[in-house]
């Protein structure tokens, strides 16, 4: 069962409230939305900059709507006001469910109680986990995956096919090199690899195999924000490594594991190595020359 179906079974549940947890906020109400239109209900979208307002309405016309449900009070008066079949969704509610802001809290409680008969469900969209204890057994938590590989694929052709009718994009990239880079952006949120693959495209006229250092650059820089990993530029190979001819070759072997045709014929990834020796006899070195052999970022804890 993906992310999109296990969503549809709890709101058919009539799951009262569901919390997303994620930074991919758009990503995550495009899913609502097809499910609410699939089962035949209203969507709308509550943010404390804009109240309530049908989902997907363009920031033009939000611009004349009333602004009376920015208070979340209000806000919450309105779902219970709802006759018709509708998912409410509320992004970045977590500042409001904290300990101080009790009657916001007892009002979603109350809330809860009633659309567990109701076919009305809220969906809290956040990237922080915010549950007082009054709501923890009202709430279910789901944590919304990052993109894969064919969502990252599809924004790809998305992006060369917008800049190609602009001008001519040059593509020196076999179906090697694309996996690579779309292997390499796995982890980043569709707006970080939209990024990441418009800058390619702009800074070089189009995408080549080498461009997998541009992705990893970017994850770099994510994960300098995070504050918990370092990660390592490995420009060594393992022609700086003596020896070990049986490790190389196992590794050689192995990286055929990561493509596209392995997953289909269902190879498992690589589980890892453990490398025990004396200070300097080659162990970081042949870690940094994995890193380069397989295209992989290096990351130290």
């Amino acid at each position: 069962m993906n992310f999109s179906e296990e969503i549809e079974t709890l709101i058919r549940a009539r799951y009262p409230i569901i919390y997303i947890v994620t930074g991919e906020e758009l990503r995550a109400q495009k899913v609502i939305v097809d499910i609410a239109k699939k089962r035949e209900k209203n969507a709308f979208e509550w943010s404390y900059s804009s109240g309530i307002l049908p989902a997907g309405m363009s920031i033009q016309s939000q611009k004349s709507r009333s602004g009376a449900t920015k208070d979340p009070l209000l806000a919450l008066d309105q779902v219970i006001d709802q006759v018709d079949p509708a998912i409410y969704i509320f992004k970045d509610f977590h500042p409001f469910l904290t300990k101080n802001n009790f009657a916001v809290v007892r009002k979603l409680k109350d809330i809860a109680l009633q659309l567990k008969s109701s076919y009305k469900t809220i969906v809290l969209i956040s990237p922080v986990l915010e549950i007082p204890v009054e709501l923890e057994k009202e709430i279910t938590v789901l944590n919304f995956p990052a993109p894969g590989r064919d969502e990252l694929a599809e924004l790809l052709q998305d992006i060369l096919a917008d800049v190609q009718k602009v001008r001519q994009v040059k593509m020196n990239l076999d179906d090697v090199g694309r996996e690579r880079l779309l292997q390499a952006a796995l982890g980043l949120t569709l707006s970080e690899a939209e990024n990441v693959f418009a800058k390619i495209i702009v800074t070089g006229d189009g995408l080549e195999a080498d461009d997998v250092q541009a992705v990893f650059a970017e994850k770099q820089q994510i994960i300098r924000k995070s504050g918990l990993l370092e990660y390592y530029a490995a420009t060594e190979s393992f022609d700086s490594v003596g020896g070990l001819s049986a490790l190389k070759d196992w590794l050689e072997k192995r990286s055929l594991a990561f493509s596209k045709e392995a997953r289909d014929f269902g190879l498992p990834a690589p589980k890892g190595i453990l490398m025990l020796g004396v200070q300097g006899c080659g162990k970081s070195l042949c870690a940094k020359a994995v890193s380069s052999l397989w295209q992989l970022p290096l990351l130290r804890f």
